[in-house]
């Protein structure tokens, strides 16, 4: 299995369903000054892509994941870092075609 690099830095979000507006969410994070100051030194060297605007923008990835609070509410845990580049599909010399 290919190992991927760590994370340069990692934001968690709490993801909340909204309550008026329905397949709605809201998130909410407390982001430690230090991952904050990782994003931003990652930020000045990774690789530059466009957006649809013609923005300068940098790639992120974010998993969302299901959990349940201790109050019994539903919710999704998005923890968000950068984009690291897919693992190379493992190649198997001894395939017969």
């Amino acid at each position: 299995m290919t190992q991927l690099p760590e994370d340069a830095f990692t934001l968690w979000f709490n993801c909340n369903k909204d309550q008026k507006k329905d397949g709605h969410y809201w998130a909410s994070a407390e982001v430690p000054v230090e991952e904050l100051r990782k994003m931003f030194e990652w930020a000045k060297t990774a690789e530059r892509v466009q957006n649809q605007k013609g923005d300068d923008c940098v790639k992120l990835r974010a998993n969302l994941m299901p959990r349940q609070s201790k109050a019994g509410n539903d919710y999704l845990l998005m923890a968000m870092s950068d984009q690291k580049p897919r693992a190379a599909e493992s190649s198997n010399d001894d395939a017969p075609f």
